[in-house]
């Protein structure tokens, strides 16, 4: 079994016959169909007419499917859905001179996320970015925010002190200027 582009290619020979197929996706995933193409080919006699049986099922694994294939043209074709994760072992048995039995371990992966979910986290990440942005906008526009003097130190909780108070503690307020219009 060979990696090739976005299918995995299968092939073997014996003196008498050879047996080339693909899986498409290369990498299955659980939950998903794949697709499985099968040829058979000899190098004497008539042409292998079928039928192919095949089974799958997870490497350990009791439950299997078993299907047996008629020639659909010049291959064999039948689509095939894994439902877990893990290594998946793909038996193919035919009889033309002598029973031949092949196998290929499959391995498939873990599911992507729902389409639903990941819109909805796409959707959630472009909304907060576009809240944050509007945020700072609108920080910018009003300006920095006013700044307030601390109380002194002898001042009851909770109040500001006036301007042109003294922040000493012992100090009093100067006096207004006399105007100078002289009175």
């Amino acid at each position: 079994m060979e990696r090739r582009g976005d299918l995995l290619e299968l092939r073997w020979a014996d003196a008498e016959e050879r047996l080339q197929g693909t899986i498409h996706p290369a990498q299955p995933k659980a939950g998903e169909p794949l697709t499985l193409s099968l040829h058979v080919g000899n190098f004497q006699g008539p042409e292998f007419d079928g039928p192919l049986t095949l089974t799958f099922h997870q490497e350990g694994a009791p439950a299997q499917v078993t299907r047996t294939l008629t020639r659909q043209g010049v291959n064999w074709h039948t689509e095939l859905v894994p439902d877990t994760p893990g290594i998946w072992e793909l038996e193919v048995r035919y009889r033309h001179t002598h029973l031949k039995v092949l196998t290929a371990r499959v391995p498939v992966m873990e599911p992507p996320l729902p389409r639903g979910l990941g819109w909805g986290m796409i959707i959630v990440a472009a909304g907060t970015a576009l809240g944050l942005g509007v945020r700072g906008a609108l920080r910018r526009i009003r300006g920095p925010a006013p700044e307030t003097q601390p109380a002194p130190a002898d001042a009851p909780p909770g109040t500001q002190p006036t301007p042109g108070a003294a922040t000493d503690s012992g100090a009093s307020p100067t006096p207004p200027a006399d105007s100078p219009s002289g009175q």
